[in-house]
């Protein structure tokens, strides 16, 4: 395939919008063209974009696959997982692609793209983020915006950034649940709700520069209010720690939000409780009674670590394994490891739970593992069942966040057969996978690989448009081009 002047459009992509346009042709033929050139690009190791074009496309012109196994609606158990910051336990909650409801989008995919380039490359990021026609999503890209030119003291950028945040606030539009009001507005599953969740986001966005205006977005969600006071309360705690080890005073509001909490650990989640026990030790203070066996150690594990790697701290003496592990909670276990990488501190439980892990195969902690160095990756993603549209949608759980870290780290051929068979099956899916491999996509390819999934992705849409019918302008929560 002979790329054309124009970039990442090839001549069967351009022989493919005609003959779509007019329908001068099946789709059975449609459909054949594009499984022989995503068959040609794959095995030729072409440019990811260009997979994702094809790919998509070719799940927009797919023939309705008969119903295949189902996966569980319910969320998953957030008991399994480790949480470093209570803003993460509503997250928790939310469906995995296929399922409706389900956040991934081409929207979230370039905010996430954009929080991640804010503190480094502030021009690609605003670019991408004047590409999000979604208001929510918008906004907490902007968020990341205003936190850049803070971190800079570009007083210029800050104004924009605050103004252009302000505007997307007064933008996001109401939505309301299935069937009317109910109680959920109350309590953390309004998380589930588009609207609720944009401007819970955008609270934490801006959770260290304007808490007030973030109490003020959440207002009449009780339940997210309560976490989003619990998330401050962790932040000041951080910062009040932060300051006590940089020898100055204390901010007297910092001190107050730790102190609360240190006071009264089980009035808080374990989340918080284990963020304010690990600040206490750091301090050189005693470890605070935290209720939930897998966040005490947590804590204790991080504050050694800490103490090590800032303090100087020569005890390096691996910690206690406690006995038996929750088989359970085997990826929390992972996640202390990885939280607190490259120190022998964590040298026993890494070894328990890649012993336990390998025995129950439960493939989500050695992935864990795997990520942050202690088991090799390339063993843990052999054989694994993913290069189909099948295999996907009936893989069992929601997309695992290290699988594609991992196969665009160490296998690049294979994630993107990965994200083809996603992307071909169900493009929510696809964009969760590559949510999930953002850092490792920056950095393989740099900042420009953010525009150019992009633009693979609504010139599929625009490619598939009937005969007939306008473009859009907007597709997936995002505008096709700059000037929208």
């Amino acid at each position: 395939m002979t790329a054309t002047e124009d970039h990442g459009v090839t001549i069967l992509d351009r022989t493919l919008r005609l003959s779509l346009h007019t329908r001068n042709g099946s789709d059975d033929h449609f459909r054949r063209l594009l499984d022989d050139a995503l068959a040609t690009v794959l095995g030729a190791g072409a440019d990811l974009p260009r997979i994702l074009h094809l790919s998509v496309l070719r799940g927009l012109l797919a023939t309705p696959a008969a119903p295949g196994p189902r996966r569980s609606e319910h969320p998953a158990d957030p008991r399994r997982h480790l949480f470093t910051t209570p803003a993460d336990l509503p997250r928790a909650l939310l469906p995995a692609p296929p399922h409706p409801g389900n956040p991934h989008s081409l929207a979230r995919l370039l905010r996430v793209f954009v929080t991640h380039l804010a503190p480094t490359d502030r021009h690609t990021a605003t670019a991408l983020a004047t590409l999000i026609e979604d208001p929510g999503e918008a906004a907490v890209a902007n968020c990341a915006l205003v936190r850049a030119a803070v971190r800079v003291h570009d007083l210029e950028g800050e104004a924009h950034a605050w103004s252009r945040l302000r505007h997307l606030i007064t933008r996001m539009p109401s939505r309301s649940w299935p069937g009317g009001a109910t109680s959920h507005d109350r309590d953390v599953l309004a998380y589930l709700r588009p609207d609720h969740r944009a401007r819970f986001d955008t609270a934490i966005g801006i959770l260290e520069l304007a808490p007030d205006l973030g109490r003020a977005l959440l207002a009449e969600l009780p339940g997210l209010c309560a976490v989003y006071r619990e998330a401050y309360a962790c932040d000041a705690s951080d910062r009040y720690t932060a300051q006590r080890l940089a020898g100055r005073r204390p901010d007297p509001a910092l001190a107050h939000a730790h102190n609360t909490i240190r006071q009264t650990p089980s009035s808080s989640s374990a989340v918080a409780a284990a963020v304010v026990s690990a600040n206490e030790q750091i301090l050189g203070g005693p470890e605070l009674p935290v209720a939930d066996p897998v966040y005490r150690l947590h804590a204790r594990i991080t504050a050694r670590t800490v103490r090590a790697h800032q303090l100087g701290a020569d005890d390096l003496t691996p910690e206690p394994v406690p006995a038996p592990l929750d088989p359970a909670r085997l990826p929390a276990y992972a996640g202390i490891v990885r939280h607190n990488a490259d120190t022998p501190i964590v040298a026993a439980l890494a070894g328990r739970v890649r012993a336990e892990a390998t025995a129950r195969d439960d493939r989500e902690s050695l992935l864990i593992l795997a990520d942050a160095g202690y088991t090799d990756p390339l063993a843990v993603l052999a054989g694994a069942a993913y290069a189909t549209p099948q295999a996907v949608l009936a893989a069992a759980g929601p997309p695992v966040p290290e699988l594609s870290t991992l196969l665009f780290r160490h296998r690049p051929a294979e994630a993107a057969r990965h994200l083809s068979a996603a992307a071909v099956a169900d493009w929510p899916t696809a964009a969760a996978v590559l949510e999930h491999a953002v850092t490792e996509l920056l950095a393989s390819a740099g900042p420009r690989i953010a525009h150019d999934l992009h633009r693979a992705v609504t010139s599929a849409f625009t490619c598939a448009t009937p005969p007939g019918a306008s473009p859009p302008s907007v597709i997936d929560g995002t505008y096709t081009d700059a000037g929208g």
